[in-house]
């Protein structure tokens, strides 16, 4: 244990924002971690970028829309995890650190309340995801397997006829398969079927919406798409 306890390389990221956003980050914070979610599968399913999360945690994206607050409740399937606070409340400057040691993430949120007073609003932990996902050999090729098998039962019941978000389908596939797989290995799959048109028979689409949704590429019928899946999964 005395390794969480060495001195680590501490990274800072500032911002100018109010309690209510704070307590925003910390609540979408909380319910990632209590769920297991690395910040890249927690983007993934809000169909956003990889590091979408990540950068929103370090205060290098600043997003309080009323889309991405919804599309969280839906993911967290609950309809409120917001902190509000006062109206009319001041921006204070904030700080986010960040430090590893060992396997273990940790992150501390502070707010100042003057040029040199601060309190420490949270502090969370996490094992570091490039570890924790990837911990047993084994267990990663038979989530990945699952992964496969629910992918190709998607085909043939035809879920990708319709643009379909990534936490739904994530939802089907443990609907499907009954067992559980990380949100990062399930990605990693789907992502093997997406390209542009001729490579691939899926392709991730934005638009209009807040996030990606997967839908199959016109005129690609379900014999040619099981016969890219099973090559590309064979490989």
């Amino acid at each position: 244990m005395s390794v969480l306890f060495e001195d680590s390389n501490v990274e800072k990221y500032t911002a100018e924002c109010s309690l209510t956003y704070s307590s925003f980050i910390y609540c979408m914070m909380l319910n990632r971690l209590s769920r297991g979610y690395s910040a890249l599968e927690l983007s993934f399913l809000l169909g956003q970028d990889d590091d979408f999360i990540r950068n929103m945690e370090r205060f290098e994206v600043m997003d309080f829309s009323i889309e991405l607050y919804g599309q969280l409740c839906r993911v967290f399937c609950h309809t409120n995890f917001l902190q509000h606070q006062h109206h009319g409340e001041p921006s204070l400057r904030h700080e986010m650190h960040s430090w590893k040691a060992g396997d273990t993430i940790f992150y501390r949120m502070e707010c100042y309340k003057s040029d040199y007073e601060s309190i420490v609003l949270f502090q969370l932990c996490e094992e570091d995801p490039a570890v924790s996902k990837y911990r047993y050999e084994n267990s990663v090729k038979d989530r990945q397997q699952a992964a496969q098998d629910g992918i190709t039962e998607m085909f043939v019941h035809q879920c990708f006829d319709k643009p379909i978000e990534p936490h739904r389908l994530y939802r089907q596939l443990e609907s499907l398969i009954g067992v559980g797989v990380d949100p990062v290995h399930f990605k990693t799959e789907l992502d093997k079927l997406v390209g542009r048109k001729g490579k691939a028979p899926l392709k991730r689409t934005k638009r209009r919406s807040f996030g990606y949704r997967y839908v199959l590429h016109p005129g690609v019928n379900l014999a040619a798409a099981l016969d890219f899946i099973t090559d590309k999964f064979n490989k």
